[in-house]
C-alpha cells in the first residue's frame, strides 16, 4: 500500500469506488490515541474521512464529563468525526453485549462505508478490548473491507510483547498531534491510572525502528481484500 495517495476531502478514490474513509472501533476514549492516534492524522491530512467509535465510557458524573471532553478535544486534534454508537452511557463493554455490539458496528459500517475498519487486536489481554475486537470481525463478515488490529495500549503486559505487527504507518510528522491528543489522558484520576506518555512514545519509536523511521504505529492484518484503505502504509 505504500506510495497510494488519497484524494481531497469529500471526494472519490477513483472511477467506480466509494468515497475514502476509514472506520475506527474502539472499547473506550484513549484506546484510539494509543494505539492509532498518529495513523488517524496521518490519514485525515491527506483528505480520508475517519469516524472513531467508541463503544463505551466506564465513567460517571465529572469524571464522565471530563473523559467526553477530553475525547471530544482529541478529535478535534487529530480530525477525526466521533460517534459513540451505544450512548455513551456509564458501562463497561461487556455490559452491553455481543449482539447490541454488532448491531451498534454494522450499522456504523453501513453509515460509513469505510475501506477499512481499525480495531483492537484479536490477541489483546484486555476483555472489553478482544469483544471490540469480535464485534467488528463479526459486522464486516459479509463486507469487503479491511480489517486491521492494533496493538494492545498496555505495553507491560504479555499480549504486548506478543503482538507482531505487519503493517507500519510512519507517524513522525503527526506525533505532536498524537501527543496533543493523549495529554489531557494523561491527568491522574481517581480509578483510572492515567495514560504512560513515556511508553507509548517508546512504543512508536520501536515500531518506528522496525520500519525504518523515527515513529510509526503497527497493525496486525486480521482480514484483506486489498483496497488500500490505509494510504502510505507499508
Amino acid at each position: 500500500m505504500a506510495g497510494v495517495s488519497a484524494p481531497a476531502p469529500g471526494t472519490a478514490w477513483g472511477a467506480g469506488h466509494r468515497p475514502v474513509s476509514v472506520l475506527v472501533v474502539v472499547a473506550h476514549p484513549d484506546d484510539a490515541e494509543i494505539a492509532a492516534g498518529g495513523t488517524i492524522a496521518h490519514l485525515t491530512a491527506r483528505g480520508v474521512r475517519v469516524v472513531t467509535a467508541v463503544l463505551s465510557l466506564p465513567e460517571s458524573g465529572a469524571g464522565a464529563e471530563r473523559r467526553t471532553r477530553y475525547t471530544e478535544q482529541a478529535a478535534a486534534a487529530l480530525g477525526y468525526e466521533l460517534r459513540w454508537p451505544t450512548g455513551g452511557e456509564n458501562r463497561q463493554v461487556v455490559d452491553i453485549g455481543e449482539i447490541a455490539l454488532v448491531a451498534a458496528v454494522d450499522q456504523l459500517i453501513a453509515e460509513v462505508a469505510p475501506r477499512a475498519v481499525l480495531t483492537h487486536w484479536s490477541g489483546d489481554g484486555h476483555a472489553d478490548h478482544r469483544l471490540a475486537a469480535r464485534a467488528a470481525a463479526a459486522a464486516t463478515r459479509t463486507c469487503r473491507v479491511d480489517l486491521y488490529g492494533m496493538r494492545p495500549g498496555e505495553t507491560r503486559t504479555p499480549a504486548f510483547s506478543r503482538f507482531a505487527p505487519q503493517v507500519f504507518v510512519d507517524i513522525t510528522a503527526h506525533s505532536a498531534a498524537k501527543r496533543r491528543a493523549l495529554e489531557p489522558f494523561g491527568t491522574a484520576r481517581p480509578g483510572f491510572r492515567p495514560v504512560d506518555l513515556a511508553a507509548v512514545d517508546a512504543a512508536d519509536r520501536f515500531y518506528g525502528s522496525l520500519s525504518g523511521t523515527d515513529r510509526a504505529e503497527g497493525f496486525v492484518v486480521e482480514r484483506a481484500h486489498g483496497l488500500g484503505g490505509l494510504p502510505g502504509a507499508d
